[in-house]
C-alpha cells in the first residue's frame, strides 16, 4: 500500500508539473493583455472569436490536457467563447496518442481517430456559438480579466507587483489545487477503481458508450489510459472509444469548475459535454 501511495504521489505531482508551463504561459498573457495592451485589442479579440473553435479543434489535439486547462482560464476571462473552449476540450487527447502508438496501432487508424475528433469537435464548438441560448450559458459579450483578478485577489492590478510574478502566483495556486484533486482521484482508481470501470464496461456493451462518456468526465489522465488500452485490446469498439475521448479533457474540467464562481453554469457545460459526447459517439458509429 505504501508503494502504490509512493507511485500515485508521483503521478499526480508529474501530472500537476507538466501543465505549469501552460498554466504560466496563460496566466502571463491574461496579465499582459490587462495591463499593457489597448482597447482596441480586446475589440481585436471580440471579433476574431468567431474562428476560435476552428482553432481550438487543433489545439487540443496536442497530447496532454495543457490546453484544455489554458481554455478554461480564457474562458472565465472572456478571451474565447464557450464554442472555442468546448472544441478544445471534445479534442483533447491527453494520454491516448502515445497510447495507441505504443500499442502498435497503424498510423492511418491513429490519424483517422484524431480526424473525427477534431472534425466532430469544430463542428459542435461552432453549434454551441450559433445556437446555445444565453439563457443557458451566460456568453461574455466582452473580455473581463479584471473581474478574474479581483476574484483572484491579484496584486498586478494595482501596480503592486510585476505581471510575471503575479502569473507566477496564480499558476501556485491552481496548481496546488490541481495536485491535491489529482491525488484523491488518482489514488481511488489505483485501490481498485480503473478494474471496476473496466468491468462495467466490458459486461454492459449496450451501454458503453453512456458508460464511456460518464467515465471520460473523470478529471484525470486515467480514464484516457484505459480506454484507449481496452480499445487497443478490441475490448472496445471505436466509438466506445470516442465517447470516453470526447468527454475526456484531462485536468480542464476541475480547473474550469476551481475558477468559474458560476458553479451552476459549470454545471450545465458538463452536461453538455456529456450529451455531446454520446451523441458524437453515436454518428461516429454511424459514418465511421
Amino acid at each position: 500500500m505504501l508503494k502504490l501511495s509512493i507511485d500515485i504521489f508521483v503521478n499526480s505531482l508529474y501530472e500537476t508539473l507538466i501543465l505549469f508551463p501552460y498554466l504560466y504561459l496563460t496566466y502571463l498573457l491574461m496579465e499582459y493583455l490587462e495591463h499593457v495592451m489597448s482597447r482596441s485589442y480586446f475589440i481585436y479579440i471580440k471579433k476574431s472569436k468567431q474562428y476560435g473553435p476552428i482553432i481550438g479543434g487543433f489545439l487540443g489535439l496536442i497530447p496532454q490536457c495543457g490546453f484544455s486547462v489554458s481554455s478554461a482560464n480564457l474562458y472565465r476571462t472572456g478571451l474565447i467563447t464557450l464554442g472555442t473552449m468546448f472544441a478544445i476540450f471534445l479534442s483533447t487527447s491527453d494520454e491516448m496518442v502515445p497510447i495507441l502508438i505504443s500499442r502498435g496501432i497503424t498510423y492511418p487508424q491513429i490519424i483517422k481517430i484524431l480526424s473525427i475528433k477534431m472534425i466532430f469537435a469544430i463542428i459542435a464548438g461552432l453549434l454551441v456559438d450559433l445556437f446555445l441560448p444565453e439563457k443557458f450559458i451566460s456568453h461574455k459579450k466582452e473580455p473581463d480579466i479584471s473581474a478574474f483578478c479581483k476574484q483572484e485577489k491579484c496584486k498586478s492590478i494595482n501596480k503592486k507587483e510585476s505581471i510575471f510574478m503575479s502569473a507566477y502566483k496564480h499558476t501556485e495556486k491552481i496548481s496546488i489545487f490541481i495536485f491535491i484533486c489529482a491525488f484523491v482521484i488518482n489514488y481511488f482508481m489505483g485501490i481498485g477503481g480503473l478494474e471496476n470501470i473496466k468491468n462495467i464496461l466490458t459486461n454492459v456493451p449496450i451501454l458503453s458508450k453512456f458508460v464511456a462518456a460518464f467515465v471520460g468526465l473523470i478529471p484525470s489522465c486515467y480514464p484516457s489510459i484505459l480506454l484507449t488500452q481496452l480499445y487497443a485490446e478490441g475490448t472496445i469498439t471505436l466509438s466506445t472509444l470516442l465517447a470516453g475521448s470526447f468527454s475526456n479533457a484531462g485536468l480542464g474540467l476541475l480547473v474550469l469548475y476551481r475558477i468559474n464562481p458560476n458553479k451552476q453554469e459549470t454545471l450545465r457545460i458538463i452536461i453538455l459535454i456529456y450529451g455531446a459526447s454520446v451523441v458524437l459517439s453515436m454518428l461516429s458509429s454511424i459514418f465511421f
